[in-house]
């Protein structure tokens, strides 16, 4: 059962509860991975018995889901945050943001959960059929807002280079732990900006 979309339709207490339950499997997954993460030591790490958990997810597979969910539709929420500014901002705000994207992208925590989740699309049909869907949901937008808002052609090759430059920095944070994020986010913003010429 996929509890995120219901999270805003249940008590505060509920929605407490699986929150905490979700914060707690992220934090065993980035350590353990998926695989080698039990309910047993997730129910540890968030102070409660496995038979609590199971009242509100069906299985480690269903908070897999869920923690998958919920990464996606914090990049979507980014995305909507976009659209809602001015145009003659919007080059400004996206080039603003590298310095963002850049420690987001190489925090190790967050770089860790990524690769895992990268992994387990692999080995899951139902986890890469969702990152695909949210794939297509972000690229879509981002290539409009790209058109209507910034007039540029061939919109879909600049958002994909734009994806592949932030996506690819969990793999760089793995391969070179100390890389200098100050240097990296001013070649970053020369690359945006580059990305968004006429």
């Amino acid at each position: 059962m996929n509890m995120t979309n219901q999270v805003d339709q249940r008590s505060p207490r509920t929605q407490a509860r699986i929150i905490q339950i979700l914060d707690a499997a992220t934090a065993c997954f980035v350590e353990q991975g998926f695989h080698g993460t039990g309910m047993a030591r997730i129910a540890e790490r968030a102070g409660m018995s496995a038979g609590h958990i199971y009242h509100y997810f069906d299985s480690k597979d269903a908070i897999i889901a869920a923690i998958v969910e919920r990464e996606t539709s914090a990049h979507e929420t980014k995305m909507r945050e976009f659209h809602l500014l001015p145009c003659e901002n919007l080059k400004h705000e996206m080039v603003a943001r590298a310095e963002e994207g850049v420690r987001t992208n190489t925090d190790p925590f967050r770089s860790a959960l990524s690769l895992e989740i990268v992994a387990e699309a692999k080995r899951n049909p139902d986890i890469a059929e969702r990152l695909r869907r949210h794939d297509v949901i972000v690229r879509t937008e981002f290539a409009r807002l790209l058109r209507e808002k910034l007039q540029l052609d061939h919109a879909e090759g600049r958002v994909e280079v734009l994806f592949t430059l932030f996506d690819g920095l969990a793999i760089r944070m793995l391969r070179h732990p100390d890389l200098d994020q100050a240097g990296l986010t001013r070649f970053f913003r020369q690359a945006i900006l580059a990305v968004l010429e006429d």
